[in-house]
C-alpha cells in the first residue's frame, strides 16, 4: 500500500475507533509491566525466604508434694435455732481438738462462716374425688409447704493447710471417727500441692529448650546441613500428673490426688538453616 493509499484508509477509519484502538494499546503495555513487576516480587521473596526447621523438646521431672490442703463441714440440726447453734459450737470445738491432738498446729486450722438454712413444714392436703367419681374413689393427696419452721440446719467449714503430710492425711481418714460422739461431718480428700512450682516452671523450659536444640542440631548435622539463629519458640501447656501417668490435656493438668508427681514440659522452636 502506497503513501496516498495509507492516507486514505486513515482517513476512512472513524476517529474515535482509532482513539479506542490507542488506548487500548495503552493498557495492555501497563498490565504487561504490573505482571511482570509482581513475579519479579514472588521471584524475590521467594528465592529470599530462610529455610527453617520446626522441632519439639520435652523435659520431665518427678516432684514431691510439700503443701498439703483438707477440708470437711460440720452440720448441726435441730428445730431450735438456738440449739442448733450451740450443737455445732460443741462439735466444732471437737474437730478443732481432734485435729490438734492428730499432731497439726493450730495456726494451721480455720473455720468459715456459720451457713443457716430453715426446713418448713408440710401439710398433706386431702384430694377431694372428681365430679363423676363415688366417695370411695382415692386420689393423690398435695403436699404444701408451710411457713411454720421445722428443723434449723447449720453448717460450717474446717479446713486445714499444712506442711505435715502424714498427718493431714490421717486426719482426713479418721475424723469421720466423730460421727459415733453424735456429729455430723464430712471429710474430703486432701490436696496435695507443690509449693516452689512457679520457680520449677521456667527450669523446666528452659530444659525442654535446650532439649529442642540438641535435636534440631542432631538433625541438621545427620543431612550435613548447620542450624543457623532461634526464630521463634512457643511454650505448651504443663501436664502435671501423678507419678507414672502420663495422661495429657490441651488445657494442661494439674493434679492435686497424689503426693507423688511428674512433670511434662513441651516447647516448639524454629531455627533458620544456614
Amino acid at each position: 500500500m502506497n503513501t496516498s493509499e495509507k492516507s486514505f484508509a486513515a482517513q476512512s477509519l472513524p476517529r474515535r475507533l482509532i482513539v479506542s484502538l490507542q488506548m487500548g494499546g495503552g493498557f495492555f503495555a501497563l498490565a504487561n509491566i504490573i505482571c511482570v513487576a509482581i513475579l519479579g516480587y514472588v521471584y524475590l521473596s521467594v528465592k529470599h525466604e530462610p529455610r527453617t526447621l520446626e522441632v519439639k523438646g520435652a523435659a520431665k521431672k518427678a516432684i514431691v508434694s510439700d503443701v498439703v490442703q483438707w477440708n470437711g463441714t460440720i452440720t448441726a440440726r435441730d428445730p431450735d435455732l438456738v440449739k442448733a447453734y450451740d450443737k455445732l459450737k460443741v462439735d466444732a470445738d471437737k474437730v478443732a481438738a481432734f485435729i490438734k491432738k492428730a499432731g497439726v498446729a493450730e495456726k494451721e486450722i480455720t473455720f468459715s462462716a456459720i451457713s443457716t438454712e430453715k426446713i418448713f413444714q408440710r401439710e398433706v392436703i386431702p384430694t377431694p374425688p372428681a365430679e363423676g367419681e363415688g366417695k370411695s374413689a382415692k386420689r393423690e393427696p398435695t403436699m404444701v409447704k408451710t411457713s411454720k419452721v421445722e428443723m434449723y440446719v447449720l453448717s460450717q467449714g474446717v479446713g486445714v493447710e499444712s506442711r505435715e503430710m502424714e498427718k493431714v492425711a490421717g486426719v482426713s481418714r479418721n475424723v469421720t471417727s466423730l460421727i459415733k460422739e453424735g456429729m455430723e461431718i464430712q471429710s474430703g480428700a486432701p490436696q496435695y500441692l507443690y509449693s516452689k512450682l512457679s520457680e520449677l516452671k521456667i527450669d523446666m523450659l528452659a530444659e525442654a529448650t535446650r532439649d529442642a536444640t540438641l535435636r534440631a542440631t542432631q538433625i541438621v548435622s545427620n543431612a550435613n546441613g548447620s542450624l543457623g539463629k532461634l526464630v521463634e519458640a512457643k511454650m505448651g501447656v504443663m501436664q502435671i500428673n501423678p507419678k507414672g501417668v502420663t495422661a495429657v490435656s490441651d488445657t494442661g493438668n494439674n493434679d492435686t490426688t497424689s503426693l507423688e508427681k511428674e512433670i511434662l514440659a513441651v516447647v516448639t522452636v524454629r531455627f533458620e538453616l544456614r
